[in-house]
């Protein structure tokens, strides 16, 4: 459940984004999470619960587009 908490603290612009990558290619998206990586600060205010989350929801996100090839 703690996936659920990152919905509710997004602003309208972040949930708007987050919806359009959608719509981007598998090539467009590794360019865009490279860009991401490269340009975005890390910091050391995620908890162990925060990467559950994050692990969670990348692996269901990566189990759907297996399923869509499939």
């Amino acid at each position: 459940m703690p996936a659920f908490r990152y919905i509710f603290r997004m602003t309208t612009a972040v949930a708007h984004i987050i919806g359009e990558v959608g719509h981007l290619t598998h090539s467009e998206r590794i360019e865009l999470r490279r860009h991401i990586v490269e340009h975005t600060p890390m910091s050391n205010d995620l908890t162990d619960d925060d990467f559950t989350a994050l692990a969670a929801t990348s692996f269901r996100a990566l189990d759907e587009e297996e399923a869509q090839r499939a």
